[in-house]
This record gives C-alpha cells, sequence and structure tokens, in this order.
C-alpha cells in the first residue's frame, strides 16, 4: 500500500498501517512526559554506555491532545515526540509544521523552553500496534536524528547519553502548561509562532542576524494588533464627529501608516512605552543595514529587541508572562571573550611554513607512514 503526502513523499505502509500515518516532531532539548501514577524511567549507567536500553519506553503513547480541525486527537509520547494525524489540514507539511510551533511556543510562553521546527525536524510516522509512535525516517536535522537513533536502539553512547538527563514533565503539567497557553495565543490571532520560536532558539545560540530577522517580524505582528485592537478601536483616539474613510485608511493604507508610524502613535496615546520605541527604533535601523548592506547585528541589538518583544507581550496579553524564563540562560560573553585573546602572540602561528607543515612539526620519519603515496 503506497500513501501520498501533498510534498509528493511516498510512503509504504502495510494493510494494516494505512490509516494510521501521522507526522510527528520532537520536544528538544530532551523531556521525559511521565503519566502521573509513576516514577521517571532513570537509565543505568552500563544501558547507556552499551546502548541497551528498552527503546521501546520512548515509543510508548502516554497521553493526547487536541487538534483544531483534524477530526483526530493528537498523540504524545514518553519521549516527548508529538504525533498529528495526517489528515484534513495536517495532509499539508506545512500547516503540520505550523502546528508543531504553535504547540511548543505555549511551552516557551511558559517559562519551559522547547526549540522550533521546521520542515527538517518534522518527519513521517505511524501508530504502531494501537500504543507507540513510530518514525520512518530517520530526519534532516541533527535534532531529529538524535532522537530518532536513540528511539530505534541505534544511536552511540554520545546519542544515548541524551536520555540521562531530560527534563521531566508530569502528564498533568504537560496539559497544565498547554492550557495556559492556549489562553495565550487565543488573544493574538495574528501572531506566527514559528517567527518567535526562531527567535527565542536563536538568541540561545548567539546567533543575533538570526534573532533579529525573525524577532522583526513577531514585532510587527504585535504592533499591528495593537494598532488594530488598541488604538483603532478606541474611541478616545478619534474625534467626536467621526471623518468618512479616515479609520479604513488607518487599517488599510499600510504605506501612508507604515510600522514605524505605528509605534511612533502607539507611543504617543501611550500603549507602548518609551523602551520600547526606543529598542524597536534601534533593532529597525540596524535590521535595515543588515538587508541592504549584510551588516553584522550586534549582540546588544539582539537582546535589546528580545526585551521589546517581551514588554510587548505583557501590553497584548495583560498579563506577565515567562518567555524570559524559557530561554534559561543569562547574558554571557561568548566564550571566546572569556580570555584575554589580545595578549596571545601567535607566535606558532606565524611559525608555520607554508607547505609541509606536519613534517616541520614532527620531522619525515614520524610522519611518512600517515602519508598517503602520490598517483603515479
Amino acid at each position: 500500500m503506497l500513501l501520498k503526502t501533498t510534498d509528493d513523499i511516498i510512503i509504504h505502509a502495510s494493510e494494516g498501517e494505512r490509516n494510521n500515518p501521522c507526522w510527528i516532531a520532537y520536544m528538544h532539548p530532551y523531556v521525559f512526559i511521565v503519566p502521573d501514577d509513576e516514577k521517571p524511567w532513570k537509565l543505568e549507567i552500563d544501558e547507556i554506555n552499551k546502548v541497551s536500553y528498552n527503546y521501546s519506553k520512548l515509543l510508548r503513547v502516554v497521553s493526547k491532545i487536541k487538534c483544531d480541525n483534524s477530526g483526530l486527537d493528537g498523540l504524545v509520547c514518553y519521549d516527548g515526540t508529538i504525533a498529528l494525524p495526517m489528515r484534513g489540514r495536517f495532509l499539508q507539511k506545512e500547516n503540520a509544521v505550523e502546528y508543531f510551533n504553535q504547540i511548543f511556543l505555549k511551552f516557551n510562553l511558559n517559562g519551559f523552553f522547547v526549540g522550533y521546527v521546521d520542515h527538517k525536524d518534522v518527519l513521517h510516522g505511524r501508530l504502531e500496534e494501537k500504543w507507540s509512535i513510530y518514525t520512518y525516517e530517520m530526519g534532516k536535522s541533527a535534532t531529529a536524528q538524535l532522537h530518532s537513533k536513540n528511539r530505534w536502539g541505534l544511536g552511540s553512547q554520545s546519542d544515548s547519553v541524551y536520555l540521562d538527563i531530560p527534563r521531566i514533565l508530569k502528564v498533568s503539567e504537560f496539559h497544565a502548561i498547554l492550557n495556559l497557553g492556549d489562553k495565550d495565543l487565543s488573544k493574538i490571532p495574528n501572531l506566527s509562532a514559528k517567527f518567535l520560536n526562531v527567535g527565542i532558539t536563536e538568541l540561545k545560540h548567539y546567533n543575533w542576524d538570526g534573532v533579529l530577522s525573525n524577532l522583526w517580524i513577531t514585532a510587527e505582528q504585535l504592533i499591528d494588533y495593537l494598532w488594530y485592537n488598541k488604538l483603532l478601536k478606541s474611541e478616545s483616539f478619534h474625534p467626536d464627529n467621526d471623518i468618512p474613510g479616515r479609520k479604513n485608511s488607518m487599517k488599510d493604507d499600510n504605506r501612508t501608516w507604515s510600522a514605524t508610524i505605528k509605534q511612533e502613535m502607539l507611543f504617543q496615546a501611550k500603549i507602548i512605552s518609551e523602551e520600547i520605541l526606543s529598542d524597536l527604533f534601534k533593532a529597525r535601523r540596524d535590521r535595515n543595514k543588515l538587508v541592504h548592506e549584510g551588516k553584522a547585528v550586534s549582540e546588544e541589538t539582539a537582546w535589546k529587541l528580545f526585551s521589546a518583544i517581551s514588554a510587548l507581550l505583557k501590553v497584548v496579553l495583560e498579563k506577565e508572562h515567562l518567555l524570559g524564563d524559557s530561554i534559561e540562560m543569562s547574558r554571557k560573553p561568548i566564550v571566546a571573550n572569556s580570555f584575554n585573546a589580545e595578549s596571545e602572540s601567535f607566535e606558532d602561528w606565524q611559525a608555520l611554513p607554508d607547505e609541509n607543515i606536519i613534517e616541520a612539526a614532527l620531522g619525515n620519519e614520524v610522519t611518512k607512514n600517515a602519508k598517503i603515496e602520490k598517483s603515479q
């Protein structure tokens, strides 16, 4: 039996499997979703060293989640794998990718970091024997391959060691976070979860260009939300006598009412703070330099934009959130800056010859057996 998805990937499935295809994504860093009446699984050191653990425990379905417009629930596995039924809107992989990011953003907004996913992270799978989720493929990203290898018991010791240090969520805790996230995201229907997830993930990895490129999209979406729902809907910001076409122009004419103008007017209306306006101004200027000149983004700009996003979310949600806590990192210097590189003389580097480098260091006799003879 062959199944074909809208991205033209052919899936081989037996007669008994054909009705259970799904998309899967892994919650990463590792997290075990543990039934409330069980203790977390603790691997023995010998099991890790020999990769001899019972990997079927990772595949086990432990809970369900509601999936909008699919007619079936999603499934949650012990190892943090989320499975969406490949039907309805989820026949299209891009819809599954967006929905996985919505799920993961709900955790990020509530202080539990989960990295973003894109097409290379989302895999084909199936419901196996009515109790587990099995994957058809290894995946195209390092994260997907790590989880897939461990689920198949085919990883190395350096792969399986991740199973010794997972974060732990009880099933009830998992659903409590989801419920809080549902309430948050329902208030911001125009927010694209993927860009915010990518932005905070890149922040954790010190990729400042990636932070700015993605969080700027989030910033414009949050500004648009405040523009339409706070400023335009409030009578206090409009004339007593309605001016025909004025509000429609403010809604639809994005050239006249640009993002810059919207930010300024939201500040003048005291909807956003001076600090938000200042941080967005700096980020917009550096974004233009990145786009038009290819100029690298500074750490300071990336953090200021994140600060603005965090503050904007507080205004939009009208409550505190835990997005900053989910990053679980302080503004530490990158390793290369933790020592004084300027004091290095680089004597060995400067002394390297232009050729025969290893011979100069170790001598011809030591290195001759390591060399590949030239073809005749």
